[in-house]
Parts: C-alpha cells; structure tokens; sequence
C-alpha cells in the first residue's frame, strides 16, 4: 500500500508540473480555437512544436492554422521585419483569414524586437484580414493566464471595432440566452462541458446564444452583447473577457458551473 501511495504521489506530483506550459501555448490555443484565424509564431527552432501537439491530440481533419516565423542565423545579423511582415501579407493572400495574430515566444523576445511595428507595417497589405499582435508579456504569465488574456484582447477588439467604427448596436434575444465562453483547443473534455451545458441551459429555457472561442469566429463576436448573461465554465479562461463585458456593456455571468 506505501509504494502504491508512493507512486500515486509521483504520478499526481508530475502530472501538476505538465499542466501549465508557457505563454505562446495558450495564446496559440485561442487563436487556433477559432475558425478562419491564424498565427504567425516568431520563434527559433525548438519553440514550433505546437502544430505537432495538436495535431496529435485533437485529430482534426484540417492543419492546425499556426505558421512559424523562425529566428535563424540571418535573421539576428539582418533583423527580421522585412521576413515576419512577408509571412503575414503572404498568408492574408493565400488563405484569406478574417484574422492573423502575431506571437512571439520567450526567447524570441529576447531580442526585443518592435513587433508593433511589423504589424502596422503588414496590416497595410493585408486585405481585408485584420492583424493584431497579442498582447503578452511572455516573461511573466504562463499558458492559461495568456489564453486568458489573449481571448479577452481578441473579443474587446472586435466587439470594439463592431460598436465604435460601425455603429452595431446589441440586440437582446427575446428569449433568456446565454453565452459560453472559454471552451478552448486542447481543453480537458471541453467539448463534452459544452454539449453538458447547452443540455442544462436547454432543460431551462434558456438558449446558447454562442460558444466561444472554439468553434466561433471572430467576426461574429459582436453578437456575444446579444445575450443576457455569460457563463464562465473554466477559472482559468473566459474570465477576462466576461468582466471586460460586464464593465462595457452591464452583462452578468457567473463563473460557479454546476460540473
């Protein structure tokens, strides 16, 4: 009984220490979450090992939408503005995403490089694609408090940019509805939560007005305001986005889930 407590121990000691990676992980997540996003991932070999984690582990038909930008030996003699803002412009044209979303890792940020300035620069070419750099500090947060983050930046730009520049107003379900927001890639039974939720939510009377970020797009993010509260299943992401539309917009949500 000792070894097997013992081991048991070990077992949960090392599955605690795998739980959280580092910031580039989770904001990969949400922007891989969406359909019709991609992200470009400044990074040096060894840091572009996302695409393969979720392609083995999700399984989905499609190639996860994450290019990487790689940091060589060229690119710390000559800089690397003119490779990054050609990656974004060459791939607003080939796939045409509604979004691309910039992202460096720890270590590229070492060289602390003006990414602001490479998105400026490649949002003049990039179509009808919007391009945003995530908004990060990839030396002080780790892989849950950046997809946090970085969902909460993706929505308040695009509920923003419906409300501020085009003059959407929300407009109540006549029905109660809700939204739930968190569900992410590479979430632990996400996707069974979310089918449980919409069941209980069904049981109710109460619609899913929408899901997101897995599975959503971002141009339909306006429509989060359309609901009459928001559910928050996941402490570790959703809870930005939710308060940023409590504060904006008088939206209650709760965050304590009956699962």
């Amino acid at each position: 009984r000792s070894s097997c407590r013992a081991n048991s121990a070990r077992a949960m000691k090392l599955a605690y220490w795998m739980y959280s990676g580092p910031a580039h992980i989770g904001t990969l997540r949400i922007a891989s979450s969406f359909q019709n996003v991609h992200a470009i991932m400044h990074a040096p070999l060894g840091d572009d090992y996302f695409n393969v984690l979720r392609s083995m582990l999700e399984r989905e038909r499609d190639f996860t939408p994450v290019t990487a930008s790689i940091v060589d030996r060229h690119v710390l003699a000559e800089g690397s503005k003119s490779k990054v803002v050609e990656g974004i412009t060459r791939k607003a044209a080939e796939d045409l995403p509604d979004l691309i979303l910039l992202t460096p890792t720890c270590t590229s940020s070492i060289l602390q490089e003006d990414l602001e300035s490479f998105v400026e620069n490649a949002s003049r070419n990039s179509g009808m694609s919007d391009v945003i750099l995530a908004d990060v500090n990839h030396y002080r947060v780790n892989e849950m408090q950046a997809a946090d983050r970085t969902l909460e930046q993706i929505v308040r730009f695009y509920v923003d940019k419906a409300t501020k520049e085009e003059g959407y107003k929300p407009k109540k379900t006549k029905r109660p509805s809700a939204n739930i927001i968190g569900p992410t890639t590479l979430g632990f039974h996400h996707h069974h939560d979310a089918r449980e939720l919409k069941r209980m939510l069904g049981e109710m009377g109460i619609d899913v007005n929408m899901v997101t970020p897995e599975g959503g797009r971002v141009t339909e993010l306006k429509h989060l305001t359309d609901a009459w509260f928001n559910i928050v299943p996941y402490r570790e992401t959703g809870l930005m986005a939710a308060k940023y539309l409590e504060r904006q917009f008088d939206m209650p949500f709760t965050d304590t889930v009956p699962m």
